[in-house]
């Protein structure tokens, strides 16, 4: 029986991949229609202000960030908006991080594809759209935009959002997204200067941070060990190779513990290393306690260079000096004004040491990071500028 079960379980899950290639099949032709004939879902004035995709769920950072984090302004704004998400935190985890088994991801995926179509058939109903990379998430067998085509029929203010280098995984599907949408959104120059070939309406739409929740260091004076800070996910751990070892040279002659804020200790048995999970509760004190911020994109790629990290952006907020390769920050923090640069590991080992070193310096990063982030990532900086790109010029609510 036990030798059954594998093979019963394949067969499961290749119905269940079956049941979602119908699906798309027979969405993709209801959307196509709806393309071709798009005055049969149109309304001759729209009745709320903003309809809202985004690429994931609510307590992603990606969705919080890029416009989630509004909501309260656009409340106070009277303004009227609905949002659709994919799912929740609860499934991401379960169904696309620990299953062992793809079935319950294809019928996810099939139900979300349904869904989002009836969703965008209403498109029309509002005076802005805006989506993130893709209305279908993981690019999952999709490389023409069917429902995104849909969306920009029924309505012609649609923003399509890009915050990392997404043509790497699907370039045919973002290239046609971006060229078919009537704005693009973006968080850097390399990225802005990649759609600009495809589309002429390409803004800067920085990450933002709720910056009065962090809070800010003001005792600059090194601990005994020093604390070095990082946090990140998995993935983005490999970034560590090269620092950890660098981190238990200096160690021999500046006693220093690696504080890693992550699900785990991601493979790293240094004894230098103390992980802890995050917590909501500690997070912000762990910050301002820590005596240097480190951001390691030790690779030059597309994705490094595509993309703006928020770790980068809550150590701004909360005064640290930071060391960090020159790919992934804010592009408004200026070496050796509001942050250390460095690309070689010799660099890393000078910099960080130097940091050590030199406390008036600590200071001066840490406060004019915190000073550009309120500058340029804060909520109340980025508000208007995100409203403006939504509706245009001097936006106002339907109600007034």
């Amino acid at each position: 029986m036990k030798k059954k079960t594998p093979f019963l379980l394949k067969q499961i899950e290749r119905a269940a991949y079956l049941f979602l290639l119908s699906s798309l099949a027979i969405g993709r032709l209801v959307a196509m229609f709806f393309i071709a004939f798009p005055f049969l879902l149109k309304r001759k004035k729209p009745k709320k202000d903003f309809l809202f995709f985004p690429y994931s769920h609510k307590d992603n950072i990606g969705t919080i960030s890029r416009f989630q984090i509004f909501l309260p302004f656009f409340e106070k704004d009277k303004f009227k908006f609905d949002i659709h998400y994919t799912w929740s935190a609860a499934v991401d985890e379960k169904i696309f991080f620990k299953s062992t088994s793809r079935t319950k991801e294809y019928f996810y995926l099939a139900v979300m594809f349904c869904r989002r179509l009836f969703q965008s058939m209403k498109a029309a109903n509002y005076r802005a759209v805006f989506f993130q990379r893709a209305m279908i998430p993981e690019y999952y067998d999709q490389f023409t935009p069917y429902l995104e085509q849909l969306i920009c029929k029924l309505n012609k203010n649609v923003t399509v959002d890009f915050f990392d280098a997404d043509y790497k995984r699907n370039k045919k599907l973002v290239d046609s997204t971006a060229v078919v949408c009537q704005k693009v959104t973006v968080v850097n120059d390399h990225l802005f200067q990649y759609f600009k070939n495809l589309n002429t309406n390409v803004y800067y739409n920085d990450l933002v941070v709720d910056i009065n929740t962090y809070s800010i260091k003001s005792d600059y004076s090194l601990n005994n060990p020093i604390k070095i800070f990082w946090t990140g996910s998995e993935s983005n751990s490999v970034h560590l190779k090269e620092i950890v070892p660098l981190l238990e040279k200096i160690n021999l002659k500046f006693p220093l513990q690696l504080r890693m804020i992550s699900r785990t200790n991601c493979g790293y048995t240094s004894a230098i290393i103390h992980q802890a999970n995050w917590n909501k509760e500690t997070f912000f004190n762990e910050l301002i306690d820590a005596d240097i911020a480190i951001y390691p994109a030790m690779n030059d790629t597309e994705f490094t260079r595509g993309k703006v990290a928020y770790k980068s952006i809550e150590y701004g907020a909360a005064a640290l000096p930071i060391v960090a390769s020159p790919f992934g920050l804010s592009p408004h923090f200026e070496n050796e004004n509001d942050v250390l640069i460095a690309t070689t590991i010799d660099e890393w080992e000078k910099q960080i040491i130097r940091l050590i070193g030199d406390e008036a310096l600590r200071k001066k990063l840490g406060n004019n990071a915190r000073i550009k982030t309120q500058q340029f990532h804060s909520v109340e900086s980025t508000y208007k500028k995100f409203l403006e790109i939504l509706l245009g010029e001097n936006p106002v609510p339907l109600n007034k």
